[in-house]
């Protein structure tokens, strides 16, 4: 029974992944899925085989074991990075990208395990309707993406019930779930559909929020199962044959998928960690070594062997996740970098870490500005493209002090880094701090929580977007109150002087408040149109009565394309003309009838 629940803890964990990535966002990553994905699994596999070949194994085990051992868990490192906030940086992409290409592999792996037993091959009339079966799913999940999701959720969420909306959330992951066992895919695999396609709605944070409870529960679950599974005496019984097995798999699969993200082009440090949370053995991998065992693929022996190694790999996983920047980093230090070559003429230049939207919108103002400024950038596909175009771009990354010296940053001014991994974000601040003690350093970060880290790692300016967003509300609400403009310029900017400290503690700090008390809450400003009717068209401003009968005050006046600011009395008004009045609100309650042209009351 505590394997169901176990089952049912991965489903949940994978439908809560689908939720925070999306499927257009997956769709961007799409390189990594295919090229990454295949090369990892080819080359471990490959490997395994041919160990298991020259170890006297049949050939039947070798493929068993090479799928079983190529597989990773999903579940362990997708958890570890988002507990560590690095899904979306470079090697959270290429992680995600090969688990899933791992995870679609399945299907076709437990389709081909009844050939390896003997079983009949399926007929070939039977592949046109394979292949229409596949051609319905994309376009359901296409028709889902598109209306049917969203527009169940927006109905559910109309009901302004918790309950109904969660239901609604369930029901969808159901659904999917069951189709995909129907399809013969993995019900994990459907759960992580059904995430994706949520994920692409409006929705998905309030489906997050109310899904993670029963998540964190039956991951529990799953990972006590998970221990239940080793079997201890067979482990004192053979412990250099288990050990062996357990080592050979994390040297295996870390070897080979460093070297299938390197393939890709990426950095050395993120190629040690995407490797090194690589090497263990995932959860499907046991769905497929207890089919083979069924199916007389795998001999009871061979079978309590691979369990055993598997549960102590997916043991090491989280430590050897928990290593992985350090040896990155120590890794990356000692080899060289590709890119443009070596800047030795710039001085007092600006250094840019990163060349997405953000870095390359400031790119271009240095250029316009006349401010010399050099990129450091960790995708290969952006510096080969951007390397042809001109740009002074160099490949690598920017935590190491021999990439930041190849772009000059121990001779720049300021560096500015828009990247969105906090945690290299802060080694990147410490490293060009250690490098170039006076150069002004500012980083943009996300959230508000990462603002005094960053500040400790060097960084002279933090940007928080959340504060930033908070600050604009916030003027915007004291001009409607009449605060003069002035005023809220100087609070903005005592408020950014002082580290955001008023908006991370209850309690603001001396001198950064403003007094809105008594400010202009007895004026309004309002626009009227003159109409065709209005008794005020084709009259003088002086002739108007506005100012006596109302007490309103015309500041400005708007005909056409032109604004006529501060009118003379002389000034006529015009059918179409929009004014704009100042005056107390209950003066100017009346004033509307004078230019629609209605009755007065």
């Amino acid at each position: 029974m505590i394997g169901l629940y176990a089952e049912l803890g991965v489903i949940l964990l994978l439908f809560t992944i689908g939720l925070e990535i999306s499927f257009r966002e997956l769709l961007t990553a799409r390189r990594m899925l295919v090229l990454g994905g295949t090369l990892q699994l080819l080359m471990t596999g490959g490997a395994v085989v041919a160990a298991s070949l020259l170890l006297g194994q049949e050939t039947s085990d070798a493929l068993v074991f090479a799928v079983m051992i190529a597989i990773s868990s999903t579940t362990i490192v997708m958890s570890a990075l988002q507990e560590r906030g690095e899904t979306g940086s470079l090697h959270g992409r290429f992680l995600l990208a090969v688990l899933i290409f791992q995870d679609l592999a399945v299907v076709p792996v437990m389709l081909l395990l009844p050939l390896l037993a003997g079983g009949a091959p399926p007929a070939l009339e039977a592949v046109p309707l394979a292949l229409v079966q596949g051609a319905v799913v994309i376009v359901a999940i296409l028709v889902s993406l598109r209306w049917g999701v969203p527009a169940l959720l927006y109905h559910a969420a109309r009901a302004r019930s918790n309950e109904v909306f969660l239901f609604s959330v369930v029901g969808i992951c159901v659904l999917a779930v069951y189709v995909s066992g129907v399809l013969g895919l993995s019900f994990a695999f459907g759960a992580f559909l059904a995430g994706l396609l949520i994920a692409d709605s409006e929705f998905r944070h309030e489906a997050l929020t109310l899904v993670l409870p029963f998540r964190d529960i039956f991951a529990g679950l799953f990972f006590v199962s998970i221990g239940m599974l080793l079997e201890i005496d067979y482990l004192l019984a053979q412990p250099l044959l288990v050990g062996g097995l357990t080592l050979g798999i994390i040297v295996v699969k870390a070897v080979f998928g460093m070297l299938s993200a390197r393939g890709l082009g990426m950095p050395v440090c993120p190629v040690v960690i995407g490797g090194l949370s690589l090497a263990h053995v995932g959860e499907f991998s046991f769905v497929i070594a207890t089919t083979a065992l069924s199916l007389g693929v795998l001999s009871a022996g061979a079978y309590q062997l691979f369990l055993n190694a598997a549960v102590l790999s997916m043991a090491a996983a989280p430590f050897l996740i928990q290593v992985s920047r350090g040896i990155g980093d120590r890794l990356a230090g000692a080899v060289p970098q590709r890119g443009a070559p070596e800047t030795t003429l710039l001085s007092d230049h600006l250094v840019i870490v990163g060349y997405g939207l953000s870095g390359r919108k400031i790119a271009r103002i240095a250029r316009e500005s006349g401010i010399a400024y050099t990129v450091i950038e960790a995708n290969a596909e952006t510096v080969r493209r951007e390397l042809a175009a001109g740009e002074p771009i160099f490949f690598g990354d920017a935590a190491h002090t021999g990439v930041l010296r190849c772009a000059g940053a121990d001779r720049a001014r300021a560096l500015i880094c828009v990247i969105s991994d906090p945690g290299a974000v802060a080694r990147i601040a410490r490293a060009a701090r250690a490098l170039n003690p006076g150069v002004f350093i500012a980083v943009r970060v996300r959230y508000a929580g990462e603002v005094e880290t960053l500040r400790a790692n060097g960084a002279d300016e933090v940007i928080a977007e959340e504060f930033e967003a908070l600050i604009e509300l916030v003027a915007r609400v004291l001009s409607v109150y009449m605060v003069p403009f002035d005023e809220i310029e100087g609070y903005v900017e005592r408020v950014r002087a002082d580290g955001y400290a008023m908006f991370r503690s209850l309690r603001a700090p001396a001198g950064t408040s403003v007094d809105v008390k008594g400010r202009l809450y007895d004026l309004d400003i309002r626009t009227y149109r003159v109409a065709p009717k209005s008794p005020l068209a084709h009259v003088r401003l002086d002739a108007s009565g506005l100012r006596d009968r109302f007490g309103a005050t015309v500041l400005a006046v708007r005909r056409g394309g032109a604004t006529i600011t501060n009118p003379a009395g002389e000034e006529v008004l015009l059918p179409g003309d929009v004014a704009v009045l100042i005056g107390s609100p209950t003066d100017l309650a009346g004033v509307g009838a004078s230019f629609s042209g209605g009755d007065e009351k």
